[in-house]
């Protein structure tokens, strides 16, 4: 009744793709157990076999009702999976949260911090904070599976069955940066580009004339060192004055060039704005500086040599130039991505360990008899979905694209010929694999921090163990009702990127502690099975509609997500009276 799998939550250069790093044992504590999951099972088997009605509509999700020999069931469907919150072990949350900030500085841009330091020494405030203003961040996620299932009867008791899903995800986050432009402290460096031709000139005339008049000074210096040099009233008068001098010219001109650039390229992406109290400051240093060199009778600083200042500020379409190689972030895509197509492909055999009906499905449908059944599902998963996209800052995986292996057992039981129960669990065990990942590792609030390098991860997935009960109601002889409630653990998964021995001097090894996730689902059903069984419908089919809600989480993040699922199912070789 409830999807096989919510959306995983993955490390990434994300993260919608964000990183748990709760204890593990918040997660551990609520975690279904082998032991618990199948004693539940044989209880309601136990309870059932002393009561041993008929089964007129099926419900919808898993079940053990076996497929007819030499019968097929086509299933074809639609899968909607929606969220824009997170659990973390903090509470829920708005998914995005923690990139949403007053001030978009250097806790979300550290690549930036050599730009604030130039600023600071050259408006000589120590105190300055580079800011791009407030930054507003929303995220959402929708994905659409449209998974087609054939089942094929062997026998009485073997089936076989395939499932391909189609999957389609959309990241819709939304990042507004300084709605109302006046919240920034930098803007865009006039220098940057083919358009910024003319502002390197300009900044590479006033580093030249520093360089010029420090180069100057020193050489003064040095000449009026000898006794018998003329014209050094100044300097002798102030020798440690003008060797400052010197020495805060130098400092001044890296800073310059850090911060504005030079004549051949940009500094940093952002600047001073125009006519700012930062700007002013800025302007002051320089004049100071040409005041002093004047004072030792040196003028190679013009009075209009400034340095070129921010005319733009980042606005709320500024994210796409963050997100740009020139803030070294290395995205292509910040939000608003969609990815399509196959995901990982299941094929199963399942084993009808015992029926009350003996796998009659006249007697199923027409019989009114109490009984029991059970099944064993064993299968593998080809992880044929698209690898993550390491060029996407928010990137939502059609699947895992692991290999896995598969196990599931459900048992009925029909208590009479309305209400019956199924229970099932359902364990998926993936295998190891190499995956393409941004190195160092990344959780939301480092989104936007300079990524090192992309490379090969050895991904370790933890074992998954499942949970659900159903009950469920049958409304006259076309119609049913179902509830289900479902417990999910995850065990805790294991990326790392030092094993390749290629990858570079950061931390290498991240692990994703284990997680535990609870929800419950309503859904309805209609069937022409019982129907076609007795001769009266043309065609056998069944038609399902189930909603499914996030109740909770423990341990690492876990997408809160809210899922609808439409699903056809048409069978082929099914008996009739």
């Amino acid at each position: 009744m409830l999807p096989s799998s919510l959306l995983p939550v993955r490390p990434s250069h994300v993260p919608s793709r964000s990183l748990p790093s709760a204890p593990r044992r918040a997660a551990s504590r609520g975690a279904p157990r082998w032991s618990r999951a199948l004693a539940l099972q044989f209880a309601l088997a136990a309870a059932a076999a002393t009561s041993v009605f008929a089964q007129k509509v099926a419900g919808v999700g898993d079940d053990a009702i076996p497929i007819p020999r030499g019968g097929y069931r086509l299933q074809v469907g639609g899968l909607w999976n929606d969220y824009r919150e997170v659990y973390t072990p903090d509470g829920k949350r708005p998914r995005l949260s923690a990139v949403a900030t007053d001030n978009f500085g250097l806790a979300f841009l550290p690549q930036l911090s050599t730009a604030q330091a130039g600023i600071r020494t050259l408006s000589g405030s120590p105190n300055f904070a580079l800011s791009l203003g407030p930054l507003e961040a929303s995220g959402e996620v929708r994905q659409s599976i449209a998974p087609l299932a054939v089942d094929y009867g062997v026998s009485k008791r073997l089936s076989v069955r395939v499932l391909v899903p189609y999957v389609e995800s959309r990241d819709v986050s939304q990042l507004v940066l300084n709605r109302n432009g006046t919240g920034a402290t930098v803007g865009r460096n006039p220098a940057l580009g083919t358009a910024g031709a003319a502002s390197r000139a300009t900044n590479g005339a006033l580093v030249a004339q520093i360089e010029a008049a420090r180069a100057a000074l020193a050489s003064e210096i040095t000449r009026c060192a000898s006794p018998t040099a003329t014209g050094c009233t100044a300097i002798r008068a102030n020798p440690a004055g003008a060797q400052t001098v010197v020495t805060r010219a130098l400092s001044i001109r890296d800073a310059l060039v850090s911060v504005y650039g030079n004549a051949t390229a940009a500094g940093s992406p952002v600047v001073p704005i125009s006519g700012s109290p930062t700007h002013t400051a800025v302007v002051a240093t320089i004049t100071t500086l040409r005041t002093d060199f004047g004072a030792y009778g040196i003028s190679t600083i013009a009075e209009t040599a400034l340095p070129a200042a921010a005319t733009t500020v980042y606005g709320p379409a500024g994210m796409a130039s963050v997100a740009s190689d020139t803030f070294q972030v290395g995205y292509a895509e910040l939000g608003n991505t969609r990815r399509a197509g196959i995901g990982d492909i299941d094929l199963t055999l399942t084993y009808l360990l015992f029926d009350s009906f003996n796998g009659d499905q006249l007697k199923r449908l027409l019989t009114p008899t109490r009984g029991v059944r059970s099944n064993l599902t064993l299968g593998w998963r080809f992880g044929t979905a698209g690898a993550d996209r390491t060029e996407d800052a928010f990137d939502v995986p059609i699947g895992e694209g692991a290999a896995a292996l598969l196990v599931r057992s459900t048992t009925d039981v029909l208590f009479n010929d309305r209400a019956w129960m199924s229970a099932t669990v359902r364990a998926v065990r993936p295998f190891g694999d190499r995956v393409a990942m941004r190195v160092p590792f990344a959780d939301e609030s480092t989104t936007f921090a300079s990524g090192t390098a992309v490379v090969s991860a050895a991904r370790t997935l933890g074992s998954r163990l499942e949970l659900e009960l159903a009950p469920r109601l049958s409304v006259g002889q076309f119609f049913g009702v179902s509830a289900g409630y479902l417990v999910r653990y995850w065990g805790a998964d294991r990326y790392n990127a030092g094993s390749d021995g290629g990858a570079p001097a950061v931390a290498t090894q991240l692990d994703v502690a284990s997680r535990t996730v609870s929800a419950a689902a309503f859904g309805v059903s209609f069937s022409t099975l019982s129907s076609y069984a007795r001769g009266r419908s043309r065609f056998p089919a069944e038609v399902s509609y189930t909603h499914t809600r996030p109740l909770g989480a423990s341990g690492g993040v876990v997408p809160a997500a809210s899922t609808d699922r439409l699903e056809l199912r048409v069978y082929t070789g099914f008996p009739r009276r």
